[in-house]
C-alpha cells in the first residue's frame, strides 16, 4: 500500500526546499558549462588571432582556479542534497513511500549515494 505523501505533516517543506536545491544545483552546473565555454573560446580566439599562447595563460590560469572552486561547490552542494535527504527521512519521508513525487530523483533515502555516477574532473 503506497502512503499518499501529501497528507506528510512536513510535504510542503520537503519539496520546497527540494526545489530550491535543484535549482542551485542546475545554476551551479550552468555556471561549470560557461566557465568551460569560456576557457574553450579563450584558446580558440587567441588561436585564430595568431596570438602567443602567453597572452592568454594569466587568464586561462584563473579561469582554471574558477572551474576547480566551482566543481569543488558542486561536490559540496551534491553533498548538502544527500543531508537534506537523511532529514526527510528522519521526519518520516522515504523514497520508497512517496513513489514519483520523490523530489531527490537519483537519491533514496536507503541508499544515499546517487543512482548515477559522479563526473570525475581531471586534475
Amino acid at each position: 500500500m503506497r502512503v499518499d505523501p501529501t497528507n506528510h505533516p512536513h510535504y510542503d517543506a520537503i519539496l520546497t526546499v527540494s526545489a530550491a536545491v535543484l535549482a542551485a544545483e542546475r545554476d551551479m552546473d550552468s555556471s561549470i558549462v560557461k566557465l568551460s565555454q569560456l576557457v574553450s573560446t579563450t584558446i580558440e580566439t587567441y588561436g585564430d588571432a595568431k596570438l602567443p599562447a602567453a597572452m592568454a595563460q594569466p587568464a586561462l590560469a584563473k579561469l582554471t582556479e574558477a572551474l576547480t572552486a566551482h566543481v569543488d561547490s558542486r561536490r559540496l552542494l551534491g553533498e548538502a542534497h544527500r543531508e537534506y535527504g537523511r532529514t526527510a527521512k528522519m521526519l518520516g519521508a522515504t523514497a520508497e513511500e512517496w513513489g514519483p513525487v520523490w523530489p531527490c530523483p537519483g537519491i533514496t533515502t536507503e541508499d544515499e549515494t546517487p543512482a548515477r555516477p559522479a563526473l570525475k574532473v581531471a586534475a
